[in-house]
């Protein structure tokens, strides 16, 4: 009796062992002390390409995953309108941009400017592995699997196609299973351990790459242009969706030609013409504004708008 007595309280005992370390370890990333600026005005337009995977896992889901953690992170911050990654996808197709799951980027900002997007976001995989731990405590077994992912980052912007901003992370995660004299929980695969160790490694960088991108400067464009009461009438791109605000005062500017670089031949951005300053008085649908043109005639489809300083 005293034999079965102390069984039961050594069994009693490594099952409390196993149910105070019942909790998940949280997934590791270590985040360094950003200060993301406050937001004011309407939001960038902000695409990100399909991630490329160069680990021996999972391949288009791992990419998958890492694009989804990705667009998560960032609407959460609510920090810009993200555009549609099938779009951007379609555009990689038409334009040669994609191949073989290799993002080319001398050509990424060119399908940016199709779509009005202002930077693009491309992706690496670098490494992504799963193993697990055993750990034995006389009666008490414990074992832990594990998913650690390496996720590289690269922010072009569209408007000089440059790169902006370029980061690395990588991110940790961890599942206890647990058996009690040979009795508890089987190991078993959990594909949500991949996108947990994905978004730990974003986490890691994806605050400074909003700040990178917070600091190009907003651009628009006009869609169409109508004459009421003698006014200039501007349908631009941006709207409710894009935070524009009522009373927003905007340059009108046409794009005449590319710069480049004399010696180099490396591009260096557009020379612009002023055309005149707006005003946004009304928004209209999910994303369009109306604005009344304050100086300034001739605009046509097509102008770029810029928040006035």
């Amino acid at each position: 009796m005293k034999i079965l007595s102390l069984v039961l309280v050594v069994v009693l005992a490594a099952a409390g062992m196993a149910g105070c370390s019942t909790k998940k370890p949280a997934e590791t990333a270590a985040l360094a002390a950003v200060k993301v600026p406050v937001l004011s005005g309407p939001k960038k337009r902000v695409g990100i390409f399909e991630f490329e995977n160069k680990s021996r896992y999972g391949q288009n889901r791992l990419s998958n995953s890492a694009v989804d953690a990705l667009y998560s992170e960032l609407q959460q911050r609510n920090a810009f309108v993200l555009y549609e990654r099938a779009d951007l996808e379609q555009l990689g197709r038409e334009f040669d941009l994609i191949d073989a799951g290799v993002i080319n980027l001398d050509t990424a900002a060119e399908a940016g400017k199709l779509v009005g997007v202002q930077a693009v976001v491309v992706g690496t995989i670098t490494q992504f592995g799963m193993w697990e731990e055993a750990k034995d405590i006389g009666v008490y077994k414990k074992k832990v699997e594990i998913a650690e992912a390496t996720v590289d980052v690269r922010v072009v912007d569209v408007t000089t196609g440059r790169i902006i901003y370029a980061d690395s992370g990588t991110g940790r995660t961890e599942r206890e299973l647990k058996t009690v004299l040979g009795f508890g929980q089987k190991a078993s695969f959990d594909e949500t351990m991949a996108d947990k160790a994905l978004r730990a490694a974003m986490e890691q960088f994806v605050d400074k790459l909003i700040v990178e991108i917070v600091k190009l400067p907003w651009q628009g464009y006009v869609m169409d242009v109508d004459n009421a009461g003698g006014a200039e009438i501007l349908y631009l791109n941006a709207g409710r969706t894009s935070g524009m605000p009522v009373g927003q005062k905007l340059i009108v500017k046409r794009v005449t030609g590319k710069l480049t670089d004399p010696v180099t031949g490396e591009f260096k951005g557009y020379k612009t013409l002023d055309l005149g300053t707006a005003e946004v008085y009304e928004l209209s649908g999910e994303d369009v504004s109306l604005a009344r043109l304050a100086s300034g005639s001739g605009v046509k489809r097509g102008d770029m708008v810029t928040i006035a300083p």
